[in-house]
C-alpha cells in the first residue's frame, strides 16, 4: 500500500459533499477522512450516520492548546497532521473564514510505519 493523502478547502456544504464523495471514488475509505469547521452543525448528520472524523476546530482543546502555545486557534486543530507552518496557516485561515477542511489519507502509511516500528523485546524465542 501506497501512502497518498488528498487535501481540500472549500466554502460551501454541497462543495463539501462532492469532494467527499470524490474522494470515496479515489478509494478513501470512510475512517480515513477528516472533516474541520469552525461550525459543525450542518455537518451533524454526517457525523452520526458515517465513519467519518468529524472535528470542530476551536473546540476546548485547542482553545488550551492555544493558550500555551501561543498559536492560531484555528492552525492548531490541525498539529496532528503533517503540515508545513505555511500550509497550516493558509489552512487554519481558511477555517476561521467558514470553510470546510477535508483531509484524506491512508492510516498506515508505508514509509512511516517501517521507520516507526521498532519491537522493545525479541519476538523469535517465545514458545506456545
Amino acid at each position: 500500500m501506497e501512502y497518498r493523502r488528498e487535501v481540500a478547502l472549500v466554502y460551501s456544504l454541497e462543495e463539501a459533499l462532492q469532494k467527499l464523495n470524490s474522494m470515496r471514488e479515489h478509494g478513501f475509505s470512510e475512517f480515513e477522512i477528516h472533516v474541520f469547521a469552525k461550525d459543525i452543525k450542518p455537518l451533524h448528520s454526517l457525523k452520526m450516520y458515517t465513519d467519518l472524523h468529524v472535528h470542530q476546530a476551536g473546540c476546548l482543546t485547542d482553545q488550551l492548546w492555544c493558550f500555551f502555545s501561543r498559536d492560531n486557534l484555528y492552525e492548531v486543530c490541525l498539529r496532528n497532521f503533517d503540515f508545513s507552518k505555511e500550509e497550516r496557516a493558509h489552512y487554519g485561515h481558511g477555517i476561521e473564514r467558514g470553510a470546510y477542511f477535508l483531509l484524506a489519507e491512508h492510516e498506515f502509511p508505508v514509509e512511516k510505519q517501517l521507520t516507526k516500528a521498532h519491537a522493545a523485546w525479541k519476538t523469535t524465542n517465545i514458545v506456545n
